[in-house]
């Protein structure tokens, strides 16, 4: 399968937190990218021929400006120029954010624009920062723009693609995601993440969407310390009939590692073959369903660590190719109850709205 890798340099080189904090802000620094980089590199999956590289540029107010509120677009503009500030929870900015933050939402336009015209068959947008947390009017969670809603606003007026299917695999909920698309029947949300992670509670069974997108918006909240083969098990019973069900006409899936067991945020089990059977079913379905037209965009994930390796994992499935992996540890065979009562509340929604 032939993979777009979408990036650019100056990931490794703009938002870099000034000190290290004992808040979470300092985990999202340049060294996600460039240590992601050099793995790839050292592992031969940069060189391989079904890869293609490509440099975004950066997204115009107009592009974002179709999801966030303009004075948004503006302090975090504003507040770069001054050279530090706060735009929302755990959303410190720096002198150059606002220049990392347009050329991440730029790398998800590129991203998706790429497996539109079928210049490749996926695509993988490694960039940063993170943006599934951002709302219409708030940046949040080291998420200051978007990335992913930006994205499919862009293909649904300029390319006039009008159903899509956001995956979310982070180990927090896409609030902000949610939030943007909560009444849009044309696209829908479907998240697994962690109970409660957020603090003020979001990213529950109840929330389905409202008016037109009721029933659009599905959360799976699974237990803290959940391994592999229960999130799998969990995803296999809720993601393909609900891609089945919606037919879009592309797949995007905001993609966060903070999921593997050693994330120094995230509280779940997972590891690099969960990563790696996760991507498979994904590309299957996919391919059944829209085409194969599917977008990797990453979200979250700050084991120096494990995001290489995790990030690697996803490319050598879509490669077709094989790594090492050296992270193994023994995992519970037993499904626990809550995640399958989970499972089934779900599918009840399902039978309601779908």
């Amino acid at each position: 399968m032939k993979l777009g890798l979408i990036s650019h340099k100056a990931f490794e080189e703009l938002h870099i937190p000034e000190a290290t904090r004992p808040w979470m802000e300092a985990f999202e620094n340049p060294n996600r990218i460039k240590l992601t980089r050099e793995y790839l590199h050292n592992s031969g999956l940069l060189e391989n021929p079904n890869l293609k590289s490509f440099d975004c540029k950066p997204a115009t107010r107009e592009d974002i400006t179709r999801v966030h509120n303009p004075y948004l677009f503006d302090v975090v503009n504003e507040l770069s120029s001054l050279g530090s500030g706060e735009v929302g929870s755990s959303s410190f900015v720096v002198k150059d954010t606002f220049k990392a933050a347009c050329l991440s939402a730029g790398g998800a336009i590129s991203a998706v624009e790429e497996v539109n015209k079928n210049s490749i068959e996926t695509a993988f947008a490694l960039i940063r920062p993170p943006g599934h947390h951002a709302g219409i009017g708030h940046s949040e969670g080291m998420c200051y723009f978007n990335n992913c809603a930006i994205a499919v606003r862009w293909l649904q007026e300029k390319k006039k693609v009008r159903r899509i299917l956001i995956l979310d695999l982070d180990a927090h909920a896409c609030d902000g995601t949610s939030q943007i698309f909560y009444t849009d029947p044309t696209v829908f949300c479907l998240s697994f993440h962690e109970y409660g992670m957020e603090a003020i509670e979001r990213g529950w069974l109840e929330e389905i969407g409202s008016g037109e997108g009721e029933g659009y918006n599905i959360n799976v909240p699974l237990p803290y310390g959940t391994w592999g083969n229960a999130y799998r098990w969990a995803f296999e019973q809720i993601f393909p009939d609900i891609l089945r069900d919606f037919k879009p006409e592309m797949l995007i899936v905001s993609f966060g590692f903070d999921t593997h067991y050693s994330d120094p945020v995230g509280n779940m089990n997972l590891q690099a073959e969960d990563y790696a059977q996760l991507t498979r079913i994904i590309l299957q379905l996919g391919k059944e369903v829209c085409g194969g037209k599917i977008t990797f965009i990453l979200e979250g994930g700050y084991s120096l660590l494990a995001l290489p390796l995790s990030i690697g994992t996803v490319i050598s499935t879509i490669l077709d190719t094989e790594i090492k992996y050296f992270d193994k540890i023994p995992e519970p065979e037993k499904i626990p109850k809550i995640v399958k009562d989970v499972t089934e509340e779900i599918q009840n929604i399902k039978k309601q709205y779908l």
